[in-house]
């Protein structure tokens, strides 16, 4: 199996830009951690910030796999919609690329 490509690499006129995943993943990080409901990011294996996981296809496709704890008493399903989109739309701006999903993992409720 090919080891995953640690940076996602635009093509532009004047170069090449090279944005690394663990950017990318603070970035998602970041975004998810902002949404009201969110408690904090879970423990995943092989992530690439706590919580995130970025991936990118071989044809240049990114999708982010987020996993969270949401505080008591809130909506799983609401918070998980939120997150996918303020993810989404936070790394697209930072960093101008299309991202193709955002999947949120819900790894338990934050008690207190």
């Amino acid at each position: 199996m090919a080891e995953e490509k640690a940076y996602l690499d635009m093509e532009e006129e004047e170069g090449t830009i090279h944005v690394s995943f663990q950017a990318l993943g603070e970035i998602a990080s970041e975004a998810a951690l902002a949404v009201p409901g969110v408690a904090a990011m879970a423990a995943a294996p092989q992530t690439t910030v706590k919580g995130v996981q970025v991936h990118l296809s071989e044809i240049g496709i990114c999708s982010i796999d987020v996993h969270l704890l949401v505080g008591k008493g809130q909506v799983c399903s609401q918070v998980a919609k939120q997150v996918q989109t303020a993810v989404k739309t936070a790394v697209e701006a930072a960093v101008d690329i299309e991202v193709a999903a955002v999947n949120v993992f819900v790894a338990g409720v934050a008690l207190k």
